[in-house]
């Protein structure tokens, strides 16, 4: 959806009473309804020995569905190919017409056994080569999916792929290993158990009876044994997993993107009896032998062929071709290295495989190269510019009851066969819905419904976005947004919306279904109870505005002289030292149980990586309490700490820095005086509501030159909060934060911080007779952080604002 029209839609939903956005949305819902299917769009690819065929024209195609000739109502041929943008050819158009910018979504299927340096070499190909902004890369190794959106993600992405394969193949080298072992003794003890009948029946001529069907069984185990070890290599490697595969297609079929995909493919192996090698002590032997030989003979002709049914391979086949991707199949043998466990009477040979003859198939009809070569690099080249040419056509479908479409496509030209989607099910476009919705403050729950999920080698999985924005009655809007990559049909989502007053609301949900583009929106009413200064379990402190003191563009005037300052301010981080001492105290019940001091100097630092950091020297120690704790740094004091600060002498940009402004919307609510310095008050709260730790609350601004004087932070805004509150649920309490920050320590019009004061109170309430209920304090903890002589090492900036004066 365009920013223009979400804007227009929210302009609507703004203006229209809540009743009338009901009513719209029923009628849209039931509009839907009667929205019928008006063409049928079939995608076919004409081949000639085996080569796509170009520059048929409209009347070379003749269509029937159920039997009955059809109209063809549009045609078109489409040539694209990985390296240049599509282009379409009209029916009477002598000249292509190119689809710039058209959005592309590769899928990389890696499907390898043995390590092998190529395939990365392949992958740094195909990013420096062939990738480029704006595509959707898939890459599936083994049951791992791993996604790419943006350019800058390559890099990492990439460096996971690798050390995904590296891991899958050194596994599957393993494994195969083992296989060969196993293989290797089974042959090995069947030689010796065979001849050692043999010698025994040298020894004895009248065992000859006997020993003869010792030795038809030997060979009847032995077929069975090597006939259980292709079963379980089979199961593993070579057998189709339907699902998995239609799932894969179904997946693919709605994006609305240039979609290929290229699978790297190593050839499977299985070791294989040499009977060539087994040599005989006696002639007699040549009749088992050669029985075993017919045995193995017909089990190898099994080994040659597929396992699952060719209807079900065509229903898979069909699926992909329906989904319109083309698919490039690059194989390539194992090394040599596997055959160094090859012996007398093992050689090791490939094998037929499901998984690669329905790749080879799908690729085949969907218009991509099969290439088997040991240079990946070079095949990758050559799919790069390897030309797809197919036609689209559209028919009207006549009026019946049946979903079930047959589709048959002739061609009238000699030797060219058609490749098409031979069955077409006509049902309503599956767009994503939200429902469910219900509002009871502060949770907002809804449900989201019939969105396109994406097959990823192991499931499927959604991606979704969702943006909520609530607007008041005066038309001011504040906005959360949430992404999410569901593996459900359904997802339910409920969010926690804290609004900083009361009153009606108009809630507005959006959400986008990331991989088909399409979107749902809907509205509803709601009121919010006036914030509660006692609100149940925290409780929080209530600042009035007011009357009459915001006039004009104050508001703007006080935010621009305090971006100015913040500009500043932070220019000094890195240039002072100082002397931090904190006092940590807990009360439980009006009794002093911990009482412990700190001294540290502090420091503000800029590592090497660009990563700032806080460094903690401590200079002393004196606990109530006897506790050793081996240091592994000075910030690591802190976590002996009822709470602590992190910072503080930047806190007043991540609220007033004018990067940082336009996360938050800002009220005077008076003016007053600190000590003898006039200053603006300001509140500061996040425009996102919900949006969870970001510092916000209440702060003091110099009337003269846009400094920050004092702040004092919502207690929702702190980190931790939701445990304090949940030990408070638990203890049947309520509780009382503060959070402030004094900045009264001036250097060259510079305001450093003085004291930091965090304090926690859990009360109960007692009833007090007639009166009102009278609180009571059960726990009180406090930490308190003083900074004191301050050492500069360059503080020349000056925060004077020209324009004041």
């Amino acid at each position: 959806m365009s920013r223009l029209l979400s804007m227009v839609i929210l302009f609507i939903f703004m203006l229209l009473p809540g009743e009338m956005l009901l009513e719209a949305q029923q009628e849209s819902e039931t509009q839907k309804e009667y929205v019928e299917v008006i063409n049928v769009e079939v995608i076919v690819r004409a081949l000639k020995k085996g080569q796509l065929v170009g520059g048929l024209e409209k009347a070379d195609f003749t269509l029937y569905e159920n039997g009955q000739k059809q109209e063809i109502t549009s045609f078109m041929e489409m040539r694209r190919k990985i390296g240049s943008e599509s282009e379409v050819l009209g029916k009477k158009e002598e000249e292509s017409v190119k689809e710039p910018g058209r959005k592309r979504f590769f899928l990389l299927y890696f499907w390898i056994n043995e390590p092998d340096p190529r395939y990365q070499d392949a992958l740094f190909y195909f990013f420096n080569r062939v990738y480029r902004e704006g595509d959707y890369v898939l890459v599936i190794v083994e049951n791992q999916s791993f996604r790419i959106t943006r350019k800058e993600q390559v890099p990492q992405t990439l460096s996971r792929i690798t050390s995904k394969i590296d891991e899958v193949t050194r596994g599957a080298k393993i494994e195969h290993e083992r296989l060969l072992a196993r293989a290797k003794e089974l042959f090995r003890v069947f030689a010796v158990q065979y001849k050692e009948v043999e010698d025994e029946e040298m020894r004895s001529p009248q065992r000859y009876s006997m020993d003869k069907e010792r030795k038809r069984r030997l060979v009847t185990r032995f077929v069975t044994d090597y006939k259980n070890l292709w079963s379980e290599y089979k199961y593993k490697r070579t057998q189709l997993n339907v699902d998995k595969l239609k799932a894969l297609a179904a997946s693919l079929k709605p994006l609305n993107f240039e979609k290929w995909g290229l699978v790297f493919y190593q050839h499977d192996t299985f070791p294989q009896f040499n009977s060539e090698n087994f040599t005989l002590e006696k002639q007699d032997s040549v009749r088992e032998l050669l029985e075993m030989k017919k045995m193995l003979y017909a089990f190898s002709m099994e080994m040659s062929r597929p396992s699952g049914s060719l209807s079900v391979m065509k229903d898979i086949q069909q699926a992909f071709i329906d989904a319109n991707a083309t698919f490039h199949l690059l194989l390539s043998k194992v090394s040599s290295s596997l055959s160094q466990l090859e012996s007398q009477y093992l050689k090791i040979e490939s094998v037929y495989s499901d998984w690669q003859e329905i790749f080879k198939n799908i690729s085949e009809a969907t218009g991509g190269e099969v290439i088997d070569s040991t240079k990946l690099e070079e095949s990758l080249a050559r799919v790069v510019e390897k030309e797809d040419i197919y036609y689209r056509l559209t028919y009207a479908p006549k009026i019946t009851e049946k979903k079930v479409r047959d589709i048959n496509v002739k061609i009238k030209k000699k030797r060219v066969k058609a490749i098409y989607h031979q069955q077409v099910i006509l049902k309503k476009a599956s767009e994503i819905t939200i429902d469910n919705f219900s509002f009871t403050h502060p949770t907002l729950k809804f449900s989201l419904n019939h969105y396109q999920q994406l097959f990823d080698g192991e499931k499927l999985y959604g991606e979704l976005g969702i943006k909520v924005s609530a607007v008041d009655s005066k038309g001011g809007m504040s906005t959360f947004e949430k992404s999410f990559e569901p593996h459900e049909e359904k997802l339910t989502v409920s969010l926690n919306l804290n609004f900083s007053r009361g009153g009606k609301y108009t809630l507005i949900v959006e959400a986008v279904d990331k991989q088909t583009g399409k979107s749902s929106v809907y509205s509803e009413r709601v009121k919010v109870p006036g914030i509660n200064p006692d609100e149940p379990v925290l409780i929080t402190k209530v600042h009035k505005k007011t009357k009459g003191i915001d006039k004009g563009n104050k508001v703007d005037l006080i935010l621009e002289r305090a971006a100015k300052y913040c500009e500043k301010l932070e220019k000094t981080t890195f240039y002072f030292t100082c002397i931090e001492e904190i006092a940590d105290i807990y009360f439980l019940k009006g009794n002093r149980v911990k009482n412990d001091r700190y001294l540290h100097e502090y420091q503000i630092l800029m590592e090497e990586q660009g990563k700032m950091s806080e460094k903690r020297e401590t200079i002393e120690k004196n606990s109530s309490k006897k506790r050793r704790k081996k240091k592994k740094s000075g910030e690591d004091q802190l976590l002996l700490t009822n709470f602590f600060s992190q910072y503080p002498f930047l806190l007043p940009v991540t609220m007033l820095g004018r990067e940082n402004q336009k996360k938050y919307r800002y009220q005077l609510l008076s003016k007053e005086k600190i000590g003898n310095v006039e200053t603006y008050k300001l509140s500061v709260d996040p425009k996102k509501e919900g949006v969870g730790a970001i510092n916000h609350g209440v702060v003091w601004v110099d009337v003269k030159d846009g400094s920050v004087v004092k702040i004092e932070l919502n207690p929702r805004s702190l980190m931790g909060i939701q445990t304090l509150m949940a030990n408070a649920r638990r203890k049947g309490t309520k509780i009382r934060v503060t959070d402030t920050h004094w900045y009264e320590e001036k250097k060259n019009r510079i305001r450093f911080p003085s004291k930091t004061e965090i304090r926690g109170i859990d009360v109960v309430k007692h009833e007090g007779g007639a009166d009102q209920p009278i609180d009571v304090e059960v726990e009180d903890s406090s930490t308190v952080f003083n900074y004191k002589n301050y050492r500069f090492f360059k503080v020349n900036v000056n925060v004077v604002d020209e324009s004041h004066k």
